[in-house]
């Protein structure tokens, strides 16, 4: 049995890392839209880039989710 639970944790743990640097590129992405938009002149420019931050925010929503199942799933596994 301790196999399996060694198995699905380290699963868990590779999963953790991809959902976290996933988080981080939208993150990141997001603050470099915010530095676009205070730059941008253009009414319909400041547009677009505030429908990206907004897609960019839905992203970040649902990898924290994600983030919080995979630490819910390896907390019952110990």
């Amino acid at each position: 049995m301790n196999f399996l639970k060694e198995k699905i944790q380290k699963y868990n743990e590779k999963k953790l890392k991809d959902a976290l640097k996933k988080m981080k590129f939208y993150t990141d992405a997001k603050k470099q839209l915010e530095i676009q938009l205070t730059i941008a002149t253009d009414y319909e420019s400041k547009i677009e880039i505030k429908e990206k931050i907004e897609h960019h925010n839905e992203f970040i929503n649902i990898w924290k989710k994600n983030i919080d199942v995979i630490n819910k799933q390896s907390k019952k596994l110990e």
